[in-house]
């Protein structure tokens, strides 16, 4: 393989780690944020509120009731927080396997 090629692929995976990385911190502060609204008993009706909670039940959905709380609060904050640390992980194993 040339120089030429060696570098072109560095410079591909370089920028894959990147992306992975930055969709694993986006969907992890999508979910925090999420947790936040939740915590605090943001309105559920506003859209912004409502759109935030329904992307974060389907991101957190793999990790639905891994504990399970009799306040359901409590329950969607520790399915969140569990599934962004997941995310954050897996998004930076994947990130290192893949930067050269």
């Amino acid at each position: 393989m040339s120089t030429r090629v060696r570098s072109g692929v560095r410079i591909g995976r370089t920028y894959l780690a990147k992306t992975i990385m930055t969709v694993a911190l986006v969907v992890a502060l999508l979910l925090g944020l999420g947790a936040v609204l939740v915590g605090f008993g943001a309105n559920p009706d506003n859209v912004l509120v409502g759109g935030l909670t329904r992307a974060g039940g389907w991101l957190a959905g793999p990790f639905g009731d891994l504990f399970t709380f009799a306040d359901h609060t409590r329950q969607v904050l520790v399915d969140w927080v569990i599934a962004a640390v997941a995310y954050l992980v897996v998004g930076g194993v994947l990130s290192r396997l893949i930067r050269p």
